[in-house]
């Protein structure tokens, strides 16, 4: 599978920066059943976010993800962002929340014309940081999308409430206590509430304008620290749908790659992105 590094310039960041992409080929073999081309032929493509501390090498070096996409056929761009930027459009730094939600899609589609724009086939994901910005991207732009995954995480302002005084915080945790000053531009992470960095009321307001909004599919660890914060925005949204419109799953795992390897593939299977290789597609070959 053609695995590209893609280093490019940004206007709405005003500096370059850089992006990996996945895509799939058109042959089929034992470990592919081949581009999962639309009715355009066009390829859907799954938008990729990390989380806090990584960068866009993160999902390929630390889980299957170009496997899963191989076997699925789709293409997966993952991108680039500064730890502390929250997925917003920084009050003290950049405008990373429309580099993602706008210019990000555009500039892709430009570059790799294969990649299908239609709804049905676009889906964006997600952990932990980038759990919370795929739900801001998606409920922002919800008809954008046809489903969101969302992988420990939930509404992100909420955090503060389980994390340690920032004096008593270990070392890789520093950087998220600048977060309320520098990206939301408040006092604390909480006073965010209301406002588009709130992910309770940017659900509340797709609803109340009566937007259809794409599935959401939420995953969570039952050990991850972060579960509080993942039950609370579940809960929200179990408030107003169901099931196939809403799902969360919770299972063994800590606030780590081993949990997000294998929730990614079933995020994708629920999708309706399963496997194209056939059973006994080399039935027919002879020696």
């Amino acid at each position: 599978m053609p695995r590209l590094h893609v280093d490019f310039y940004s206007q709405a960041l005003s500096m370059n920066t850089n992006a990996a992409v996945l895509l799939p080929q058109s042959q089929k073999d034992f470990i592919s059943g081949g581009a999962r081309y639309n009715g355009e032929g066009k390829i859907p493509v799954l938008w990729l976010l990390h989380g806090m501390g990584d960068d866009y090498t993160s999902w390929q070096r630390y889980t299957n993800v170009e496997r899963y996409a191989l076997a699925r056929g789709i293409a997966v761009v993952m991108p680039s962002v500064l730890s502390q930027c929250f997925y917003c459009d920084m009050v003290k730094g950049l405008a990373y929340f429309e580099y993602i939600s706008q210019e990000m899609p555009r500039l892709f589609r430009e570059m790799f014309p294969q990649l299908s724009a239609r709804r049905e086939d676009n889906f964006i994901a997600g952990l932990s940081m980038g759990g919370y910005g795929a739900l801001k991207v998606a409920l922002t732009y919800p008809e954008e999308y046809a489903a969101v995954g969302c992988f420990s995480a939930g509404n992100l302002i909420e955090m503060e409430s389980v994390l340690p005084p920032e004096e008593e915080a270990p070392r890789f945790m520093k950087n998220m206590y600048g977060i309320a000053r520098n990206a939301l531009g408040t006092e604390k992470m909480i006073d965010a509430r209301g406002t588009k960095d709130d992910l309770k009321f940017l659900f509340d307001k797709a609803l109340r304008a009566g937007k259809t909004l794409p599935r959401i599919k939420m995953y969570c660890g039952t050990e991850d620290f972060l579960l509080p914060v993942s039950d609370s925005m579940a809960g929200h949204i179990s408030e107003k749908l169901s099931p196939p419109d809403f799902t969360y799953d919770k299972g063994p795992g800590m606030h780590h790659w081993d949990f997000w390897d294998e929730w990614l593939p079933k995020f994708m299977d629920s999708c309706g992105l399963t496997s194209t290789i056939e059973a006994g597609q080399f039935s027919d070959v002879k020696d």
